[in-house]
């Protein structure tokens, strides 16, 4: 199936090709070569001899013609099925994308994950030493012990006050150091939450402790990091035995099953767009397959350097084939309530830029060609709406109309002299 019909549902417009024209319409007596500045086989019309800036029209030999291989287009309206062809890049999703440290300095012992690992939630993926977290796990055993102490003696003022073999006001005093123990244990384990202790750890702590041993590994120095969702390891910043400071990135984690997509997209095209239609991302690295995703989220600014917006689309990636940075093209789908509208469009290659306004060339009669500036639209697979400047049954040229270009130019500077 053609470009063409890939974004057209009635394929109205027609490439016809470029056939040999007789160069006609020459003043009496005059010859190609007493027109200065003109290429072989080109001359200008006579009454545009002493316009000034641009001709309006040029006229080529059917020689010139076919060495230029000058190739046109008929346009008549057509009802555009339209597909948005925006430029991109991958991106990492960040809402799975996280750099792997610690809360507290210390030496690196292992990595037990290898670059590019698959790891599961809650796998290990570095073991550390720290003599801060030490020293935090040793302040909360001392807690507990104390906590432990002064709960027996509470619940023991309890009983002898009911009693009354003690006075309320001594019984107030064990109870305002039983209260005072428990926030400085709550205090301790909190402390050590912060600095990435899991609850199963602290737990183990207390049992040792209410089973009178303080003693053990969980009350070392060591800390396993883990692994807070599934995953790849993309990146490892650290080798082990390395000293490390709090928060500083030991390895980065990313889970490639989805995959966020960030397009470009120019200020005319954003009346095609919104958040939740369906995108198409092809790459080169594949091109037999294509991915689908959706578009989440449309930017507010506009960038001033290149007057686009930023466009994101989050892509599901359960192959992994997308790699962040790598180039890709969307093909955005746009809303069904935009189709349906009958427009003028002509090939992307008839658009030529003569001084900073986008015309195109139409073959007026044979041989005779001339400029119009046109106002433009949206562009779909090679295609671009034309709203203003040409109309329905205008012959304009696609196949060599740089060369068109090249000869209004040289018609131009053979005025000024």
């Amino acid at each position: 199936m053609s470009a063409f019909r890939s974004v057209c549902r009635s394929p109205l417009l027609v490439l016809t090709a470029a056939i040999p024209l007789a160069c006609g319409g020459r003043p009496a007596g005059k010859a190609a070569h007493e027109e200065p500045g003109l290429a072989a086989g080109a001359s200008r019309e006579e009454g545009d001899a002493h316009e000034e800036g641009l001709p309006e029209t040029v006229r080529l030999t059917s020689a010139a013609i076919s060495e230029a291989g000058i190739g046109t287009w008929a346009v008549k309206p057509v009802n555009l099925e339209h597909l948005l062809v925006l430029n991109g890049t991958v991106g990492h999703d960040e809402n799975k994308l996280l750099q792997v440290g610690a809360n507290v300095r210390g030496r690196l012992v292992s990595i037990p994950v290898d670059l590019g690992a698959q790891v599961k939630k809650g796998d290990v993926l570095a073991i550390i030493e720290s003599v801060e977290l030490g020293r935090a796990r040793e302040e909360l055993v001392r807690e507990l012990s104390a906590l432990r102490v002064s709960t027996r003696a509470y619940e023991r003022a309890k009983t002898l006050v009911e009693a009354k073999a003690i006075s309320a006001g001594e019984y107030q005093v064990r109870e305002g150091d039983h209260l005072s123990r428990m926030a400085a244990a709550d205090a301790a384990e909190r402390a050590l939450h912060l600095l990435g202790v899991g609850q199963e750890d602290v737990d183990r702590l207390r049992a040792r402790v209410e089973a009178g041993s303080s003693q053990g590994e969980e009350a070392g120095a060591s800390l396993a990091l883990r692994a807070p969702f599934a995953g790849r390891v993309i990146e490892r910043k650290v080798t082990p035995g390395a000293l490390f400071e709090a928060l500083q990135p030991l390895l980065t984690l990313a889970d490639l099953q989805v995959v966020w997509v960030f397009l470009q997209a120019y200020e005319k095209d954003l009346a095609l767009l919104r958040t939740g239609v369906a995108v198409t991302i092809r790459a080169e690295a594949y091109p037999e397959k294509s991915f689908a995703g959706r578009v989440d989220f449309l930017g507010s600014t506009v960038d001033p350097a290149t007057r686009t917006v930023r466009v994101r689309a989050t892509v599901p990636n359960r192959e992994e084939k997308l790699r962040p940075g790598m180039f890709v093209k969307a093909q955005v789908d746009v809303p069904q309530a935009y189709e349906g509208k009958t427009v003028l469009a002509v090939p992307q290659s008839a658009l030529q830029t003569l001084e900073d306004r986008t015309t195109v060339f139409v073959q007026n009669e044979p041989g005779v060609f001339g400029r119009r500036v046109v106002e433009t639209g949206h562009s779909f697979e090679g295609f671009t709406e034309v709203y203003s400047g040409i109309k329905a049954g205008d012959v304009v040229v696609t196949e060599g109309s740089f060369v068109l270009k090249s000869e209004f130019a040289k018609a131009s500077l053979a005025d000024e002299h």
